[in-house]
């Protein structure tokens, strides 16, 4: 079994379901060292939601190595053949071994337990490590979108953003706030939920239809 660790629309296991319907012991857990950071832009957005590729506002949600900053996450076990469908989901991300505290430190066991995570890329290193040829990456990315995929100059998409508050607000309060504390903009420096304050048209985010569905592929 393969031991997953997810930060954004995972945190729901009705989403993590979605890709990974055999999943098992679907927990929350605290990852130390780590915060969410929107600066990946999402090809899903583009290629199944109708974004607009001149738009800021194509940011889906990666991690970045910070320390003193924890998130709270989920965590699940699945099969290798069904880490393939999350995988090809996730395509676009570096997986990293991280390691995983109960939410509850009083829980906290000797030895941390580790899962693996998504974390961010570059674009250089994306097209000569995880798309074989210039033709995959074509497929995969070129004929939905020609810029960079790592920006720091992006925005949430919004109806995703909503998705992932929505996520995190089914785990209660603690995990909601941790949710928006511990998540940067792309410039890493604002915090989500200052940009919320100053963004009135996503206040309502409980009530957004997001529309997402994310297929085991």
């Amino acid at each position: 079994m393969i031991s997953v660790v997810g930060y954004g629309s995972l945190l729901s296991e009705s989403s993590a379901r979605q890709t990974v319907p055999a999943l098992q012991n679907f927990r929350l857990v605290r990852v130390p060292g780590f915060r969410r950071i929107f600066n990946k832009v999402g090809i899903v957005f583009l290629s199944r939601h109708g974004a607009d590729p001149e738009s800021l506002q194509l940011a889906s949600c990666s991690t970045q190595r910070v320390a003193g900053c924890d998130i709270i996450c989920s965590q699940f076990e699945c099969s290798a053949e069904d880490f393939v469908g999350l995988y090809e989901r996730e395509h676009r991300f570096r997986w990293i071994e991280v390691e995983t505290l109960p939410l509850d430190p009083l829980q906290a066991p000797d030895t941390p337990s580790v899962g693996r995570m998504c974390t961010g890329y570059d674009d250089l290193d994306y097209r000569l490590n995880k798309c074989v040829t210039p033709q995959e990456y074509e497929l995969r990315v070129g004929r939905f979108y020609t810029g960079a995929i790592w920006r720091d100059d992006i925005l949430p998409f919004p109806r995703y953003l909503a998705f992932c508050l929505q996520a995190a607000a089914s785990q209660g309060r603690v995990v909601l706030d941790n949710f928006l504390d511990s998540s940067y903009l792309a410039d890493g420096q604002s915090t989500l939920r200052a940009y919320l304050e100053q963004t009135p048209e996503l206040q309502d985010w409980r009530n957004f239809e997001t529309g997402y569905h994310y297929p085991s592929r």
